[in-house]
């Protein structure tokens, strides 16, 4: 049995062989689902989804930055001022659109524990993290790297090396055609619009985000596939409060994966 943890997904905005695949790969069921058993449980969610009735998106409200978390917020303007950040916003995240169908509860969880301290602004607002030698290995014709989250890229350093560098780590949204979608830190969110849920006359919680100038690949109209731009931009878009509505979202268990790069070593034509 692999390592899971708790999760819930929406499965109502994929389309079937999405809906299948994710049940049969990033969900773990003892036995494992057939074809037949994961379209099963795909199908009454979708018929929800189908039954939904548009939806007015409106004008994502903005909230006032906490006062105790104003110097966080300058400190981060300053350090990201560019054309990519365009703002830090604090907000409500339940009313974003979203483009990621999942949420890992054990991460959420982690996350919850900084709501409320002088830790949170930080938390969501990251720049500076842990950095520890990545373990590599070599396996036959392969050098594979193990990294912590899947926020990594490959960057080229000023002398022409490459090197594996984390990304921001700040929660992130983006406009497209104007609806907010949340780009990156659905965990984190999660974590804040759960607490808000469960304690509505506390004052303290709040979602600051970085506004950016850019949506995520799969979203733009340059895509190979235009099937989650469209669905993230038509008239019943997900909405990061159905991750909320047990007739939308599917509590499962999520197998837990880890990030590597793998870096294979061939000969090939010289043409």
């Amino acid at each position: 049995m692999p390592h899971t943890l708790d999760g819930v997904v929406l499965l109502g905005w994929m389309e079937k062989d999405e809906a299948i695949t994710c049940l049969q790969t990033q969900c773990w069921f003892d036995p494992q689902l057939s074809n037949d058993q994961a379209e099963a449980l795909w199908r009454p969610y979708r018929t929800t989804v189908e039954q939904l009735q548009e939806r007015q998106i409106e004008a994502l409200r903005r909230l006032p930055i906490p006062r105790g978390a104003q110097a966080i917020v300058d400190d981060f303007r300053f350090r990201t001022r560019g054309p990519e950040v365009l703002d830090v916003i604090n907000i409500d995240p339940r009313s974003l659109a979203i483009y990621q169908f999942y949420v890992a509860l054990d991460r959420a969880d982690q996350h919850a524990r900084s709501i409320g301290n002088n830790e949170w602004a930080r938390t969501c607002l990251q720049l500076d993290r842990p950095v520890s030698q990545l373990p590599i290995r070599l396996e036959n014709n392969t050098m594979k790297i193990t990294v912590p989250h899947g926020e990594h890229q490959f960057g080229l350093r000023p002398d022409g090396a490459f090197q594996i560098q984390q990304t921001g780590g700040f929660i992130s949204v983006c406009e497209i055609n104007g609806r907010m979608i949340l780009k990156a830190g659905y965990h984190r969110s999660f974590a804040l619009a759960r607490a808000a849920m469960n304690a509505p006359e506390a004052s303290d919680t709040s979602l600051l985000v970085a506004l950016t100038a850019t949506a995520p690949p799969q979203l733009s109209p340059q895509f190979p596939t235009q099937g989650l731009r469209t669905t993230v931009l038509g008239s019943r878009p997900p909405l990061f409060s159905d991750f909320f509505d047990s007739s939308l979202a599917m509590k499962v268990r999520l197998r837990r994966k880890k990030f590597e790069y793998h870096i294979r070593f061939e000969q090939v034509d010289d043409l």
